[in-house]
């Protein structure tokens, strides 16, 4: 297993040294809440259409005192790179583990350094129970009280589950949340009580194997919040944006801040042809070339190429690799032989198929009498991010939530 860069375990020490002991007193303060984002914090994918996108715009907006990212972060050393480059070495972040963290040994080590000893991080206050110390904790901040919980911790391992609040980690939760005097308490984790559709497109994922595939669990989580007056359960994983009330406790899902979803046809032709420039000498031939930008991204290629209906509508889950590629030559080729207008007449087609997820992050404003959750979503093709929606979370007790 190879180390974990020394800097970038120095970065974050320092972020601990100058923030340890520097809780808010005020009562407004933001924060950033952002998740699933993968590989799209690597070097690979810098540029704008990606995660380094959705930073910038965080950094315009306003940062705020801390990000909360909800899962699905691997590599996270890449993500804390970007994060402290864009952000500051000394900006606060809090990851929490989602299930792809579990395919990443690497990453479950750096988190684990991150928080050390479970107390690492900024303003911590209790650490999780044995087997979970460094990837379940709660950390105090003004007058909340936040939990972070990592939901695939079995009792023994922070490993050992596929989604789910056993009762090992409910008892811990219900030790932290009657021991806080904190005035609001708001609990974060991967996976939703139950899937929600995006709010602009309708798109639905994880029906029955979020938390809800172990009902008797989930209800008894849900239980728990609602009995210590949880103002909100935060999380990631099913990539839409959504907003609801469950029986009374708000469920909020920030959806995915990697920018680009998935591959589209526009970005497809111009990768292609960049190298096909590139190639002055001509020591390469066209099928190297496509050879060499299909090979690594296999899937997200043919996923473009049936969405063009390119493959006879036979899924992009049962062509095979060789036939992808073929078809991905055809592709090019057809794009390459068109004028500009012509070129995006053909590349419609992909957007006439498919409906993607706009990449999104939340800023939550804090103050007295409420919360204020500005959503900022991009276009889904990697462009601008912009205010979209405003969600008001009422703090006062007994005074009816207004509507929006």
């Amino acid at each position: 297993m190879k180390n974990i860069p020394l800097f970038l375990l120095l970065t974050f020490s320092l972020l601990i040294s100058c923030s340890k002991d520097l809780e808010s007193t005020t009562d407004e303060f933001s924060f950033i809440l952002a998740a699933d984002w993968r590989d799209k914090a690597t070097e690979k994918y810098n540029s704008n259409e990606y995660f380094l996108g959705a930073l910038n715009a965080i950094e315009k907006v306003g940062k705020g005192s801390f990000m909360i990212s909800p899962g699905d972060l691997e590599p996270a050393s890449s993500s804390a790179n970007l994060i402290a480059k864009i952000l500051g070495k000394d900006y606060p972040w809090y990851p929490i583990v989602g299930n792809h963290e579990l395919e990443d040994p690497q990453t479950m080590v750096f988190l684990r350094e991150l928080n050390k000893n479970g107390n690492s991080l900024p303003n911590i206050v209790k650490i999780g129970p044995a087997g979970c110390e460094e990837t379940t904790y709660s950390f105090d901040y003004g007058d909340f009280h936040f939990v972070v919980l990592n939901e695939y911790f079995d009792g023994k391992s922070d490993t050992g589950t596929d989604g789910n609040v056993v009762d090992v980690l409910l008892s811990w939760l219900e030790d932290d949340l009657s021991e806080t005097t904190k005035k609001h308490i708001i609990v974060a984790g991967h996976e939703p009580i139950i899937s929600i559709p995006d709010l602009n497109n309708g798109r639905q994922r994880h029906v029955g194997d979020a938390l809800d595939q172990y009902p008797k669990q989930s209800f008894k989580f849900h239980q728990l919040m609602m009995k210590y007056d949880v103002l909100a359960y935060l999380h990631g994983h099913t990539h839409s944006t959504s907003y609801t009330k469950i029986n009374g406790l708000w469920q909020i899902d920030c959806g995915h801040a990697r920018g680009v979803e998935i591959l589209y046809p526009g970005l497809a032709y111009e990768t292609i042809k960049s190298a096909v420039i590139e190639n002055k000498d001509n020591t390469k031939s066209i099928e190297d070339i496509i050879s060499t930008i299909y090979t690594p991204d296999t899937y997200r290629h043919k996923k473009l190429l049936y969405y063009m209906n390119l493959t006879n509508m036979i899924s992009y889950k049962k062509i095979n690799n060789s036939q992808g590629f073929e078809i991905l030559k055809k592709f090019y080729k057809k794009a390459d032989s068109l004028i500009d207008k012509e070129r995006e007449e053909y590349f419609s087609t992909f957007w006439d198929n498919i409906n993607p997820t706009r990449s999104t992050f939340m800023k939550f404003r804090v103050s007295k009498e409420k919360v204020l959750i500005d959503i900022y979503r991009n276009d889904a093709k990697g462009g601008d991010y912009s205010l979209t929606k405003t969600v008001s979370l009422n703090l006062l007790k007994n005074v009816p939530v207004p509507s929006f």
